[in-house]
C-alpha cells in the first residue's frame, strides 16, 4: 500500500519555497530528468539519492563461505528510508553526515541537505497542525474599482474648468498657446504627482496604481477648484463675505484628505494611524496661518469681495447707500488704532536723530 507524502524544498529559514508529492514509491533525487524530483543543484549527481517506504520487516541474516553466521542488521523501522546513490558529496540529515552508498530512515520533519539544497519529507501518518488563523495584514486588500469611462470623464471635465477659469481671467484675450499652457502646466503636475505616488506603491505593494492615484488627485483638484468657484458666489448672493475666511481652511482639510486618501492605497493597513498624523500636521498648519496672520486686520482670509458676480445672482436685499456711509463710521477707530500701532513700530525701527 503506497502512502501519501510531501518533499518541501526550504530556504535558510526553514520556510517552504516549493512542495512536490511523492507520486510513486522509490522517488529518485537528482539533476538528471530522468529522477522524480529534480533538482537545479549543481553540487548533486544525476540520481544522488532514492527515498524508499519501508514496510518495518527486519531484514534475515545471511552465511558467508565459511559457514559462520553474520549477524543481522538492524531491523529497520516502517517508514521513509533515504539510500543516497553514488556521488561526491553525500548529505547531512538533521545535521549529521552521509556517504555515498549509506541508508538511514528520514524522520518526517526532519532536515535533509543534498549538495546546498534542503529538503523536508511530509507524509500521511503525521499529525496535520491546526489551521491558524490570519493575521489582518495577510488579508487581502480590495483595489479600486471604477468604469472605464470615469477617469477620462473626470480628466476632460477638469480640463474644461481650467479653460473657463483662463478664459475668465483673460476676457478671452489669451492667445492659443497661454490658452494650451494653462490646460497643460496643471495636468502634468497631476500626472508627475500620480506617477512619484504610483512609485511609491509599488516599493511596497508591488502594483503601479497609476489610475488609482490619478483618481484621487483628479477628485480633489476638481473639488477644490469648484469650492474656490462656488464659495465667492454664494458669500455674493448671500451678502456674507465672513464665508470666504472658511476658504483656507477647506483648503487645508481638502489638502489633508487628499493626502490620507493617496496613503489608504499604499498603506491600507495603517489608514487610521495615518488619518492621525496627517490631521495632526493640519491643524498645526492652521495654527501656524494664523499666528503669521495676527499682525493683519484679518486671520484667516480678507472679509471682502476681491470679485462680484453679476447683479442678478444676488438672492437679498442691497443696502441703501446712506446706511452704508453710516457703516463706515464704525472703521474710524479701528484704522485709527491700526495707523498708531504701524507709526510706533515705524518710528521704534530707526535710530534716533539729534
Amino acid at each position: 500500500m503506497d502512502h501519501a507524502a510531501v518533499i518541501e524544498i526550504v530556504d535558510r529559514d526553514g520556510h517552504c519555497r516549493e512542495s512536490h508529492k511523492v507520486r510513486a514509491w522509490p522517488l529518485r533525487i537528482g539533476r538528471s530528468p530522468d529522477c522524480d524530483l529534480v533538482l537545479s543543484d549543481p553540487h548533486l549527481a544525476g540520481a544522488h539519492a532514492l527515498l524508499h517506504w519501508e514496510r518495518g520487516e527486519p531484514a534475515a541474516g545471511r552465511v558467508d563461505e565459511t559457514g559462520d553466521d553474520q549477524a543481522a542488521p538492524a531491523p529497520v523501522s516502517g517508514g521513509p528510508v533515504l539510500e543516497l546513490l553514488p556521488s561526491q558529496n553525500g548529505g547531512w540529515l538533521d545535521g549529521r553526515r552521509l556517504a555515498a552508498g549509506s541508508r538511514a530512515p528520514w524522520p518526517s520533519s526532519t532536515l535533509l541537505q543534498i549538495g546546498t539544497t534542503r529538503l523536508r519529507l511530509r507524509t500521511a501518518l503525521d499529525p496535520l497542525p491546526a489551521e491558524k488563523p490570519m493575521n489582518r495584514a495577510d488579508e487581502p486588500v480590495k483595489r479600486d474599482a471604477r468604469p472605464a469611462w470615469a477617469l477620462p470623464a473626470l480628466l476632460a471635465l477638469w480640463a474644461l474648468m481650467l479653460w473657463g477659469a483662463n478664459w475668465a481671467a483673460n476676457d478671452g484675450s489669451a492667445s492659443w498657446v497661454d490658452t494650451v499652457s494653462a490646460l497643460l502646466a496643471p495636468i502634468g503636475v497631476a500626472l508627475i504627482w500620480s506617477a512619484l505616488w504610483a512609485l511609491v506603491t509599488q516599493l511596497f505593494r508591488h502594483w503601479f496604481a497609476f489610475g488609482a492615484h490619478l483618481w484621487r488627485a483628479l477628485v480633489a483638484t476638481v473639488a477644490m477648484q469648484l469650492l474656490d468657484l462656488l464659495l465667492p458666489l454664494v458669500a455674493y448672493m448671500v451678502n456674507a463675505p465672513r464665508l470666504l475666511a472658511l476658504e483656507p481652511v477647506l483648503m487645508s482639510v481638502g489638502a489633508a484628505l487628499l493626502l490620507w486618501w493617496h496613503a489608504t492605497v499604499v498603506w491600507p493597513r495603517a489608514s487610521r494611524r495615518v488619518a492621525v498624523g496627517i490631521g495632526a500636521m493640519c491643524v498645526v498648519g492652521l495654527v501656524l496661518t494664523v499666528g503669521r496672520r495676527t499682525e493683519q486686520q484679518y486671520w484667516l482670509g480678507p472679509n471682502y469681495m476681491a470679485t462680484l458676480a453679476p447683479p442678478s445672482l444676488r438672492l437679498v436685499s442691497p443696502k441703501p447707500v446712506d446706511s452704508f456711509i453710516d457703516g463706515m463710521d464704525q472703521l474710524e477707530a479701528p484704522l485709527l488704532k491700526q495707523a498708531e500701532k504701524r507709526n510706533e513700530q515705524a518710528g521704534g525701527s530707526g535710530d534716533n536723530e539729534e
